[in-house]
């Protein structure tokens, strides 16, 4: 914050520390508030909104003193951090950069990332009564947020790899670990940074999740990762006031910590809020608040969320951003709302919601607890043998999604029905939102039933299995014979620009005709991927490609068709890369 704790400095002499010990609780927020007028043990409003519960505090502290204001250093945060913790039971996280939008060192910058390393531990060191959780970073794949030296500012943005914040992250967590923090328990634990969520359009030069596969991956020695920091928000408009879309984003992100197989490290929400510019807003705001914490208390206490009939991956804690009003983030302030909506109810207030969910007594997720993920087995499979399709968790759970007036029906007889419905660009499809894939082997069938385009006004008709779909994801692309672009071929394109990757263009003997089968098998493991269709029964293959390329590591699954009558897809297996699949030969009577 700007405006910060300097003249707490008065109040640290002669004062007796008391050691700090970890809230029991879920509940966090996103700075306290100033304490500059208050005394150490003295209640505030936060208390009055915690019913006197400790629970989680981050907060933000500079280190660059070449550049960060006295009052953004560390050493300015211990009164403050004695204010709020002692007598309080309230546990501090604090988030540690060089200063504003910057997080990263660049190799042209005087302040180097040894510097960065070593003012890490003499953090720690001035604050190690009152903290030993530690975020290195924010955001990191946003542009914004990364500013290099341009000679006498730090003005120029620039985009740090995934392997650079991986480097930084390691050289901080190492110099921070030095130092033995005087609190309950007396041990470090350094985040990760928590990604922007989303994908690579507009103010993110990466996808939210492919930032974390891949800062995750570039770290050679995987024991040094102490834990992580997650952000997600409330789905603007999005179903059960926002929640749904909160959680799909948390359940991303989980899986491709589990699939790298960390699925014992501690994980904490940093961030997590509700954009609130108005009085409505700030009322779906109140309903989404108590709403997340019930559901990220379902999650701790349940199982088969990640993986069918595997833990769940614990959530520690989870800050909402922010708590105090008057600090330039008032559409997001609980305090801010407090008594200005039309009632003061858990409804309606997001202050008392807050209040509300503190009442339910939630107790802190275990520290980890998430799936090991096989790599050699089927991890779930979906044959559509039922009457409506799977949508709920645990899987399979698809999220169903159509272009122009096309889709998804469920045949009753063992498929599910793309359809176009003879509208222009119509189509029907099924998508993994809420879980997403790294290295991994899928099997499955699809029959065009009809392979007509399903309005004459388009010239395309296709099917399309896409998988680690992201920005730079892949799209194994069926164009039947009847559509007028690529007749009878199989195209592999780049998800969102659609351009074709490498040779892989193939022509399909016979073409891509109305009742034809194709058994298709994928299997993705690091930068080799394999990509192979069987038609009709065949035990020569139509489509055979391996290629090797990085252009995406992590994303979703998804079956959809373009301007296509009708397609089927059933006997959908997913399992570990090493899997062996099943082979799948015969097909369902339709």
């Amino acid at each position: 914050m700007k405006r910060a704790f300097f003249f707490s400095l008065l109040f640290l002499t002669g004062l007796v520390c008391a050691q700090t010990t970890d809230s029991q609780y879920l509940y966090g927020i996103h700075w306290y508030g100033k304490t500059d007028s208050i005394s150490i043990g003295q209640r505030t409003d936060v208390e009055d909104m915690t019913g006197d519960r400790g629970i989680w505090v981050l907060e933000i502290t500079h280190v660059d003193a070449s550049q960060a204001q006295p009052w953004d250093l560390p050493f300015y945060y211990v009164g403050h951090s004695q204010k709020v913790t002692q007598g309080k039971g309230h546990s501090l996280i604090f988030r540690v950069q060089p200063y504003w939008s910057r997080n990263v060192p660049h190799s042209s910058d005087p302040y180097t990332l040894t510097t960065y390393a070593n003012d890490c531990k003499s953090a720690a060191s001035t604050l190690k009564d009152y903290c030993h959780i530690w975020q290195i970073g924010n955001e990191v794949n946003l542009s914004s947020e990364n500013n290099r030296w341009g000679g006498s500012l730090y003005n120029i943005e620039w985009q740090p790899t995934p392997a650079q914040y991986a480097e930084t992250y390691i050289a901080c967590r190492d110099k921070i670990h030095e130092v033995t923090p005087n609190t309950t328990p007396g041990t470090q634990i350094v985040l990760m940074q928590p990604v922007s969520p989303g994908s690579a359009a507009g103010v993110r030069f990466m996808d939210g999740n492919e930032y974390l596969w891949r800062q995750i991956d570039a770290v050679s020695d995987k024991g040094k990762i102490d834990g992580f920091a997650l952000h997600s928000y409330a789905e603007p408009g999005g179903s059960n006031y926002g929640v749904d879309g909160f959680w799909d984003a948390i359940r991303e992100q989980l899986m491709i910590i589990d699939q790298s197989g960390l699925g014992d490290r501690p994980i904490f929400i940093t961030e997590f809020n509700k954009h609130m510019p108005s009085q409505t807003e700030a009322e779906i705001g109140a309903k989404f608040c108590h709403r997340a914490f019930d559901e990220m208390n379902a999650w701790n206490a349940g199982s088969g969320g990640e993986v069918p009939g595997l833990s769940n991956h614990n959530v520690i804690a989870a800050c909402w951003f922010v708590y105090p009003k008057d600090f330039e983030w008032d559409e997001y302030a609980l305090q801010y709302w407090k008594n200005k909506t039309s009632a003061f109810d858990e409804e309606h207030d997001p202050w008392k919601s807050f209040n509300y969910a503190c009442g339910q007594n939630y107790q802190k997720g275990a520290s980890g607890g998430g799936p090991t993920v096989p790599n050699d087995t089927l991890w779930w499979q979906d044959s559509f043998n039922g009457s409506t399709l799977d949508q709920t968790p645990p899987l399979p759970d698809w999220k169903a999604e159509t272009t122009g007036s096309g889709s998804v029906v469920m045949s009753e007889t063992g498929s599910v029905r793309l359809l176009g419905n003879s509208s222009l660009d119509g189509g029907g499809g099924i998508r993994t939102a809420g879980y997403v894939y790294g290295n991994f082997r899928i099997e499955t069938n699809i029959t065009f039933i009809n392979a007509d385009r399903s309005n004459t006004g388009d010239t395309q008709a296709n099917l399309d299995i896409r998988i680690r779909e992201g920005s730079k994801g892949y799209s194994f692309t069926f164009f039947t014979s009847q559509s007028q672009d690529n007749p009878g071929r199989v195209i592999l394109r780049r998800t969102n620009d659609w351009t074709q990757i490498g040779s892989c263009n193939t022509q399909v003997s016979g073409g891509i005709n109305s009742g034809d089968t194709f058994n298709i098998q994928i299997t993705a493991n690091g930068s080799s991927i394999t990509f192979t269709a069987y038609k009709n029964g065949g035990t020569s293959p139509a489509v055979e490609w391996s290629i090797t390329d990085d252009g995406q590591k992590v994303g979703w699954i998804r079956i959809m068709t373009w301007n296509l009558n009708e397609a089927r897809v059933n006997d959908f297996k997913l399992g570990g890369a090493q899997w062996g699949g099943s082979k799948v030969t015969a097909w369902e009577a339709f």
